[in-house]
């Protein structure tokens, strides 16, 4: 029973903030991703300008790969890394080109004019970073059978990985994945869903050693 996953959310800060630590990089090109999505930065990029976020391949454990964070937005299939769109913005036309002394994008290559109320980005992505002071929430599920998993305090403790849904988009806490596949460590239940709901929601945060941070 696919199709159970749903985004996955930053939940609280351990620090005390009202926020949560959140990092922008320039989006790897062709990427369709969703919000709530585990993010990583590409190895190329490690320390470098060309290297793109993108979604996590699911395989990467550790740097120079890993999980940078969780997508604060929807990707934008940008042509190439780090190549945004429009980003003037006028009072009167909203986003997208203005005419007169803007009638060029600033940042556009070649000066492309597009029209009023273009989606505009500047090349990069947003992501909540994987930091241990982050405790995020996410679906309980299992690929063994590709079905949700029922809450139990007994989960409390236990490191799991993360496997996209094979019915949409969304990622999920997948009880299937231990030992050297982990990716995350399970602090806690949803308080909102009674301990035993299936594909209930679990608070954790991700694991030291998978944590891609990236200055």
């Amino acid at each position: 029973m696919s199709n159970f996953a749903d985004a996955i959310e930053p939940s609280l800060d351990l620090g005390g903030a009202i926020s949560f630590p959140i990092a922008y990089n320039p989006e790897e090109a062709g990427q369709t991703f969703v919000e709530g999505t585990p993010v990583m930065v590409l190895s190329t990029g490690v320390g470098a300008a060309d290297g793109g976020v993108a979604v996590w391949d699911g395989t990467s454990l550790a740097p120079p790969g890993g999980i940078a964070g969780i997508a604060i937005s929807n990707a934008n299939n940008l042509g190439s890394t780090g190549a945004g769109q429009s980003q003037p913005y006028s009072p009167v036309l909203g986003p997208g080109s203005n005419i007169g002394s803007y009638a060029a994008n600033s940042n556009q290559a070649l000066a492309v004019i597009t029209p009023p109320m273009v989606p505009f980005t500047d090349g990069t992505i947003g992501y909540y970073i994987a930091a241990p002071t982050t405790r995020f929430i996410g679906k309980l599920g299992t690929s063994a059978t590709v079905t949700p998993v029922a809450t139990s305090a007994a989960q409390v403790g236990l490191k799991f990985g993360l496997t996209k849904d094979t019915g949409n988009n969304f990622w999920y806490v997948d009880t299937n994945k231990t030992g050297g596949s982990a990716a995350v460590l399970i602090v806690g239940l949803s308080p909102l869903e009674a301990v035993g709901t299936v594909g209930g929601h679990v608070l954790f945060v991700f694991l030291p050693a998978v944590a891609q941070i990236v200055a």
